[in-house]
């Protein structure tokens, strides 16, 4: 495979060179094919293929075709046929391959004496031979070959399944040799081999080293893109229980085999790694380890097993923490998918759901597989969600082998899932869910004890994901949250936030409030809640409940859930884990809003199912369509799985909106044959449908898809039903691959805009579904039937939601000029107002986002509305729907003249603002002012005002193209009954005009590829692109624009600072000529596009101005693109990539560092689709929160006593105190990463006020201030180590993930200052990161609060006083510095003293006066408000000068009081005495610089001789050799070592002439019976007879005496739906029962032809088997003689001197001195550093308290 990709780039190459060259010369190619390939079908159809590729004719290429087996059958000449098709009919139906033994060498000299061995005149023509084999040859090939290149042959050697790779690469012209495990990756290849035969021929015409030596320098130098098979690049680790028996053990290890020889296993695409488990797991081999799958196969096989316990979450664990590394060789860092099989046979003896959800967490995708005993519940909880997809049961160790095949498509299935279309899937259900214009939507979340930190980071992880998908607003959608337990906690009401960042942050201000779950309470609580929400509307507006529940409900909660469904509120009820399923069910009542989910990291799986089921209330409201069923009756389907076919189409069509004027349904069976169901128009109803769905039966025989996809293009038509500008949709159902073409009818049906879902198990060819649908997203792959009824929603999801349809217009000024002239009867006129009314619909109707304005006219016009009458949609419609006619005659000239003047600032015209201006004109006749039009069309057009013409019946195409003034923008129909088709088409129009708000600042930068793989016309659609792009940007203020373009080199296009004026901008954006280039260098472009995000390359990054990188590619890049993106991303490069056709998606992703930014279109016209989504990406806000800080303010006054306000005496604490609050809740940005963002919450914890001050965090300052409002003082409060405690026990959330500050204002100490210095080490040591005080008004003991503070970094000298005039400010930065301490690990943050304030401004001009608003409603008279609070203080008096300070006096020892003794007599002066313990550990500080080194030391004592040391250094070699020594006796044998790295294929060497095959000896006699073997594969296929005509199915027998089916009886009315019950787990293929009594026999079907005559009884010789692996290791030798002793060698050198010996050991601490006076502060040092330096290398002592001098 990795020499086909070379060719790839040689194609390219050639392909690029042929494109300046001539055509090329004429080329001869001839087939040789293996008559022994048993899948003959793919062979036959990559013939054709390719084939079909060429260029054939006498001056091109001609063709050849011969099989062979031990000898040459030709098929047709070069000189056969002349042209495709009878060519191509004959390989269809003349070709059958015979079988037989192999001998290629023999068939080579044949083809050599055939067609090359003799002289010609065709010299020019090159000659290349393509050999096709799938077995190993029973001859040498090698001299054949020789002879073949030697007469200027081309070899191409393809290997398919069982062929010799040595045997490719001998005959290939070298490097021309391809091997295929599987069969059908040559439909693939065959998409290249004609370039490569291009590229071959033109490399022997004009290039001959092209074709080796390029090539191989091409890989030598890494520049060969290797690609992985289905796009497949993961992380996959088997995790296998040990424990069974070694016979049922062999199976798994056949399994591992089949599945890991399957997969693409190699460094750049799978790695596997293997753990085994029993008692103990012990891992096998790591992710790195292994990249040659060889070595992973020999290591399978020599496995064995091992008997001990089960302990499952034990090896899970393990499995997290050893193999899923970086370390260990995971690339999970690299958005590679990881992904774990678990196999096991027993339940497990420890607990595993903790553990697999720890593992489900880091991202692995987990496969549970059990066999025998396994226990499925235990399997469930391991495994994925959901856990149909992802849990596999089996009854026997012989079923697993055969799953080899269904789990290597479960891997590439979920590999794909993940690379692209889970991202595709969610943005079409992201724009889906912009119908939902307004909703209000509730969230009620269990946060009950029973839930663990982690647990609600992910439950907060899911609201935020929810929230995501819908458009926030005051008139939109509003969220709210409501927290319950045994209390129930109003977290955010719906009117709180208008905006997605605000409701983000508040969800992350959330805190778990524990207790038990009371779910019904809970439900209750909201009731009053979601009324009042309602009666804020003017309407009616969906109501939407989701309940999240962790485990019963203590109370009942079926009464209280049917009451909110009685005032109409959806409920969804989603269980997590311990959840009572029956209650779920209570809650929600219906199964289809009812989930369930093993853990609280599965959330993220349910999200779209959640939002899905929300979002279709409005997008499928009174939607039309045409669906048609397409359904595979093939005879594979079978009876049952034809039942669940049915079942699928019956669900589906019970819940779409069947009717007249909705949806209808038609349905096709095909098999060899297409038949008619029912055609589209056929039923109206749901029963009428559903029982034509029930008559259905199945047609066996084969599949031919593609002439059933060509039979159903007509059903899309009127003729057969359909219904025009209806929307049509075909769902495919089928479980085979298509034994015909189709690509082109697919094709042909997609360009009549029908939408195509293909559905299809895994025994179909996902390639083909792809090749159907056009996109992977619209294909689902099951494992089986069973399956198909989790896709309802989804694809009913689709239907309602188109994929390709502009879905609101967004930012517009819009005047409808009406003709209401009397030619115009009512009828007419209504459906003209309906056309207004569609288009009103379909906008976001707002101030800020679409308005409208009319004008109606006759003889004269009149204003109907202004832009700014109405800012609602309801008042738009109702006001549209109330006009009437004015009659009289047409004027539209005056009319358009007219309307001019709605387009000013006075009337609502935004147009200064740079909203886009339009005017839709509808008329029914010509103009009377005909002469008029164009004068007064150019000077709206000249004004900047978009024209939309729109004539009907009489109008005149001329008069209408002259008002719009190009022909895109005008529209005729013939009739007002037209309108409502031309609906969809001018609402698309408007669409690409509207323009949509970003005021976003930002430095963007493009980056396109201007590679030679991309045409002229392409690169002109990308340019046109970038200047779509742009446009809605404010270029001249907000946005900078640079472009720079790269291929296997780098230019830089313009700077970001150099075209401001937009029309300059996409000037010179349409003058950028491609580079062109051989190769793609998507790495070291963006290596050199760093200069453009630095102040010298025009960035504004300083200005924190959002940096924004925009690639664009069409292929693979030849180089690494992880490293060089993530420097970016450093660097707070937010980078967009873009792919246009077959890319690497894994490569699109770690360049765009997120599936969010990845965007992927099949061409370049298809640019224009995405425009609209990337614009809103780059524009929407996005939450970078990466640090969290929560601070705890406490108060504490001494002085007040009972009655005062919670401000008595603290007149500046009252006026700082909002401006403190607000400056911490202010804080944004931090340093770990350009752009990051920090978010602080903030609680007040006064305890001692009535009524209690509540100590919930807080983003709002407003909210925490307005909780004092009103409070009075209970008693005084103490600052001691109780009131320390009980501010730390405000932090509910104790993770080392939130920062924690404690905050004091307090009046002095009121405890023992010691005892609080041991309370502040305290609480440091359980995770305070700082404890910050503020001196009050009238304190004491002021400097004693420093002694327990700490955190505050290198301010720590600083007392914090109210009185302060910035201390807001201050303590800003304090918490500041602690964010950047703590969460990016940066200890020093140097930050200027605030400057002073600047001279005042001059005053401004005057502004133009504002445009009049409308007289607004008399207001309800207010009641009386609350008394004011009591104003500040007024200003101090001028303060005396201060006096000199005292010294501080000596503290005095405390010492115990001893008796007293007799006076002695004064003693001399006594020796010092020895040094006392040391004191109090002090607290650790932050870890400093390193230090200067010391003074080397004064060498040490001698000490005594230690211990012999080590062996010393073996002395220089001899050249005297001692005597041989005696030999020692054999080891015990060693354990079998692992199979080192198998080395590559050695140049084998000349092999001799083969001898003849001797005749076969006499058979032996049988022996006994062995063991059961392995399976073997599967043999040669016998030779096939000349295909004869296809027997008619024989009439099935009689099965016993059971008779045959009657016909179906008249459908009776449909039964009342059962109530669904618990869903059982899968059962187990049952036994085989007793065999019955032998029934008569059934009558005997018609006889097929027979078949070709077979070999006889004895065969040929097999060919020679592949090599097998290596064997055990032998039995251990006997001893061999002893030697003869040896002479003593050579006294060794002395060895080294040993280490030191050990320390003595530690005396014991003397007594504890009495306690040291406490210094007085000392000076301040001169620093001999700057501040920042200094403090960092003093940094220990920065969080202590000062020790003053003595």
């Amino acid at each position: 495979m990795k020499m086909f990709l070379v060719f790839i780039f040689i194609v390219t190459e050639a392909q690029t060179s042929m494109g300046h060259k001539p055509a090329p010369q004429p080329a001869d190619i001839v087939f040789l094919v293996a008559s022994s390939n048993t899948s003959s079908h793919h062979v036959k159809t990559f013939i054709s293929k390719v084939i079909d590729g060429l260029l054939l004719g006498p001056n091109e290429y001609r063709v050849a075709l011969a099989q062979y087996n031990d000898r040459v059958y030709n098929e047709f000449q070069l000189d056969t046929y002349k042209g495709k098709i009878p060519m191509l009919n004959h390989i269809k139906n003349k070709v059958v391959f015979r079988g037989g033994p192999l001998k290629t060498g023999t068939a080579l000299r044949k083809i050599h004496e055939t067609y090359y061995g003799k002289p010609t005149r065709e010299r020019d023509r090159s000659k290349i031979l393509v050999v096709m084999t799938s077995q190993p040859s029973g001859d040498d090939v090698e001299e054949s070959a020789q002879l073949l290149h030697k007469a200027g042959v081309k070899v191409l050697a393809v290997g398919m399944e069982d062929a010799s790779y040595d045997e490719l690469i001998r005959m290939a012209t070298k490097p021309f040799s391809f091997f295929f495990p599987r069969t059908e990756e040559l439909v693939l290849f065959s998409q290249n081999i004609s370039g490569i035969v291009d590229a071959i021929h033109v490399g022997d015409n004009n290039h001959p080293e092209l074709t080796s030596k390029r090539a191989e320098d091409k890989v030598n130098n890494g520049t060969v893109i290797e690609a992985c098979d289905d796009d497949a690049v993961a992380d996959v680790v088997f995790i296998v229980d040990a424990g069974p028996p070694q016979n049922k053990f062999e199976k798994i290890q056949i399994f591992l085999e089949k599945l890991v020889s399957s997969l693409d296993v190699k460094e750049k695409c799978i790695k596997v790694g293997l753990v085994t488990f029993s008692a103990k797991p012990e891992v096998i081999f790591l992710l790195r380890m292994e990249m040659d799958k060889t070595n992973v196969l020999q290591r399978i096989q020599s496995l064995s097993a091992k008997a001990g316990k089960a302990n499952v979450g034990l090896a899970i664990n393990f499995t997290r923490e050893k193999v899923f590394t970086e370390s260990s060789g995971s690339r999970k860092t690299q958005g590679v998918e990881q992904i774990a099989i678990l196999i096991t046979h027993r339940p497990s003896e420890d607990g595993v759901g903790n553990a697999a959800t720890v593992l489900r967490r880091a991202g692995v995708t987990v496969f549970a597989i059990g066999v025998e005993r396994a226990d499925v519940t235990q399997l469930t909880s391991i495994a994925a969600y959901p856990p149909q997809q992802y849990v596999t049961h089996l009854k026997t160790f012989p079923h697993l082998p055969r799953q080899a095949l269904v789990f290597h498509k479960k891997v590439v299935n979920q590999v794909q899932r993940k690379l692209y279309m889970d991202n595709k899937r969610a943005e079409l259900l992201k724009r889906g869910c912009v119908d939902t214009e307004e909703a209000d939507i509730y969230f009620l979340i269990d946060g009950s004890s029973n839930l663990d930190y982690f647990d609600f980071v992910d439950l907060k992880l899911f609201l935020k994901e929810v929230v995501r998908f819908f458009l926030i607003g005051p008139n939109k959608v509003r969220f709210g949250v409501v927290q319950y337990a045994d209390m129930n906690e109003l977290e955010f009401g719906l009117e709180e936030y208008g905006k997605t960042s605000d409701i983000l942050k508040a969800i992350d201000n959330i805190r778990q409030i524990g207790g038990s779950p009371y779910t019904g309470a809970a439900l209750t609580s909201i009731q009053p809640l979601l009324r009042r929400s309602q009666g804020q509307h003017s309407r009616s507006v969906p109501c939407h409940l989701i309940v999240l529940t962790d485990r019963k409900s203590e109370d009942h909660v079926e009464g209280p859930a049917k009451r909110l469904r009685n005032e109409m509120v959806n409920i969804y009820a989603i269980g997590v884990r311990h959840a009572n399923e029956s209650q779920i069910y209570e809650i929600a009542e219906s199964k289809d809003r009812a989930y369930s989910v093993n853990d609280f990291a599965s959330l993220k799986h349910i999200k779209n199912e959640v939002v899905r089921e929300i979002c279709a209330v409005e997008a499928c409201k009174e939607k039309k369509a045409d669906v048609l069923f397409l359904v595979d009756s093939s005879s594979s389907i079978g009876p049952e799985n034809f039942v669940k076919m049915k079942d699928f189409m019956i669900d589906l069509v019970s819940k779409s909106d069947i009717g007249p004027d909705r949806v209808h349904i038609g349905a096709v069976q095909f098999s060899g044959r297409s038949q008619e169901e029912f055609q589209l128009n056929q039923y109206s109803s749901k029963r009428d449908i559903t029982g034509a769905i029930g008559r259905m039966s199945p047609m066996g025989q084969n599949t031919l898809t593609g002439e059933a996809l060509r039979f159903v293009s007509d059903y899309f038509k009127p003729a057969k039903g359909a219904r025009p500008h209806v929307k049509k949709i075909l769902i495919l159902i089928t479980d085979g691959e298509a034994q015909d073409e189709v690509r082109g009818p697919a094709e042909a049906l997609r360009e009549q805009s029908v939408v195509i879902y293909s559905l299809g198990v895994f025994s179909a060819n996902k390639t083909q579904l792809v090749e159907i649908s056009g996109k992977p997203e619209m294909v689902f792959y099951v494992e089986d039937f069973d399956v198909l009824k989790h896709l309802e929603r989804e694809i009913l999801f689709g239907i309602c939601s188109p994929y390709d349809e502009c879905r609101r217009i967004e930012r517009l000024d819009i005047v409808f000029v009406i003709d209401g002239s009397g030619s115009i009867d009512p009828r007419e006129y209504d459906i003209m107002k309906e056309f207004m009314i569609a288009l009103v619909k379909k906008s976001d109707v707002s101030q800020d986002r679409v308005q409208f304005g009319a004008v109606k006219y006759s003889a004269e016009p009149e204003t109907f509305f202004f832009l700014n009458t109405y800012s609602t949609k309801s008042e738009i419609i109702k006001a549209i729907q109330n006009d009437k006619p004015i009659g009289t005659t047409t004027y539209t000239a005056k009319a358009l003249r007219y309307s001019e003047g709605l387009f000013s600032e006075e009337h609502g015209s935004r147009k200064r603002r740079s909203v886009p201006q339009v005017l839709i004109v509808i008329t029914d006749g010509d103009s009377h002012d005909a002469a008029e039009l164009d004068e007064v069309s150019r000077k709206l057009r000249a004004h900047g005002i978009v024209i939309y013409a729109i004539g009907i019946e009489r109008a005149k195409p001329g008069e209408l193209l002259t008002m719009a003034g190009s022909e895109d923008k005008y529209f005729y129909v013939n009739s007002f009954e037209g309108l409502k088709h031309l609906y969809p088409k001018l609402s698309d129009n408007i669409c690409s005009v509207s323009k949509p708000e970003c005021g976003i600042p930002a430095d963007l930068v493009f980056l396109i590829d201007g590679s030679n793989s991309i045409s002229d016309s392409d690169f002109n659609k990308m340019k046109s692109f970038l200047q779509d792009v742009v446009h809605p940007f404010d270029t001249g203020h907000n946005v900078q624009v640079g472009i720079a373009q790269y291929s296997d080199r780098y230019r830089e296009e313009f700077s970001l600072d150099i075209f401001p004026v937009k029309s300059e901008l996409e000037t010179k954006i349409g003058r950028i000529r491609q580079m062109e280039g051989l190769q793609t260098y998507i790495g070291a472009a963006l290596g050199r596009v760093k200069h453009y995000f630095t102040p010298e390359g025009g960035s504004r990054v300083n200005e924190n101005i959002q940096q924004i990188l925009l690639v664009i590619t069409d292929g693979r890049s030849h180089d690494k693109v992880v490293k060089a993106s993530e420097d970016l991303r450093k660097r707070g490069v937010d980078i967009y990539a873009i792919g246009v056709g077959k890319i690497d998606h894994l490569q699109l992703s770690q360049i765009a560092g997120s599936s969010d930014r990845k965007y992927t279109v099949d061409n370049f016209s298809e640019l224009k689709v995405i425009k609209k989504r990337l614009v809103d990406d780059i524009c929407e806000e996005e939450d970078k929160t990466t640090c969290f800080v929560d601070v705890v303010v406490g108060i504490d006054v001494s002085s007040q006593s009972q009655g005062d306000h919670i401000f008595h005496g603290q007149s500046q604490l009252e006026t700082y105190l909002p401006k403190i609050i607000n400056a911490l809740t202010s804080l944004t940005g931090v340093s770990c990463n350009a752009g990051s963002q920090s978010q602080t919450s903030v609680a007040l914890k006064v305890k001692n006020t009535e009524p209690l001050v509540t100590s919930k965090f807080q983003i709002d300052s407003e909210k925490l201030l307005n909780s004092l409002v009103g409070t009075i003082i209970k008693n005084a409060s103490h600052l001691n180590a109780d009131f320390l405690d009980s501010l730390w026990e405000t932090f509910q959330i104790k993770s080392a993930d939130r920062r924690k500050v404690l905050l004091v204002f307090s009046d002095g100490l009121d405890d023992d200052v010691e005892i609080l210095e041991q309370k502040s080490e305290e609480l440091k040591k359980k995770g305070l990161d700082a404890l910050i005080t503020v001196v009050l008004e009238g304190a004491e003991k002021i400097n004693d609060l420093q002694y327990i503070e700490f955190g505050k970094g290198f301010g720590y000298r600083t007392q914090l006083n109210i009185g302060m005039r910035n201390i807001a400010s201050h303590l800003s930065k304090y918490v500041a510095n602690i964010a950047e301490r703590t969460c990016c690990c940066v200890f020093c943050k140097c930050v200027g003293e605030e400057g002073e304030a600047g001279d005042p401004g001059r005053h401004g001009m005057k502004g133009l006066q504002g445009v009049r608003g409308s007289p607004g409603h008399l207001g309800e008279e207010g009641e009386a408000g609350p008394r004011g609070m009591p104003g500040p203080d007024g200003e101090r008096g001028d303060k005396g000068c201060p006096g000199n300070r005292g010294p501080k006096g000596q503290r005095g020892i405390v010492g115990r009081k001893g008796n007293k003794g007799d006076n002695g007599f004064d003693g001399i002066n006594g020796e010092p005495g020895s040094s006392g313990p040391p004191g109090i550990k002090g607290e650790k500080g932050d870890p400093g610089c390193q230090g200067s080194p010391g003074p080397r030391g004064l060498p040490g004592d001698r000490s005594e001789k230690g211990f012999r040391g080590d062996p010393g250094i073996p002395g220089p070699d001899s050249s005297i050799a001692g005597p041989k020594g005696l030999e020692g006796g054999r080891g015990r044998e060693g354990e079998r070592g692992p199979s080192g790295p198998t080395g590559f294929p050695g140049l084998k060497g000349t092999r001799g002439h083969q001898g003849r095959r001797g005749q076969p000896g006499p058979q032996g006699r049988q022996g006994p019976r062995g063991p059961s073997g392995f399976p073997g594969q599967q043999g040669f296929k016998g030779p096939q007879g000349v295909r004869g005509i296809q027997g008619m199915k024989g009439m099935k027998g009689n099965q016993g005496n059971k008779g045959f089916p009657g016909y179906l009886g008249v459908a009776g009315p449909p039964g009342i739906p059962g109530s669904w019950g618990t869903r059982g787990n899968k059962g187990e293929p049952g036994g085989p029962g007793i065999k019955g009594e032998k029934g008569p026999p059934g009558r005997r079907g018609i006889r097929g032809d027979g078949g070709a005559v077979g070999y006889g009884k004895q065969g040929h010789k097999g060919i020679k088997g592949q090599k097998g692996f290596p064997g055990a290791m032998g039995q251990k030798g006997e001893d061999g003689n002893p030697g003869i002793a040896g002479e003593p060698g050579p006294k060794g050198t002395a060895g080294r001197t040993g280490p030191e010996g050990a320390t003595g050991l530690k005396g014991t601490l003397g007594d504890r001195g009495p306690p040291g006076r406490r210094g007085i502060k000392g000076a301040r040092g001169v620093a001999s550093f700057s501040v920042c330096i200094h403090h960092i290398m003093d940094l220990k002592y920065s969080e202590r308290f000062y020790n003053p001098p003595l």
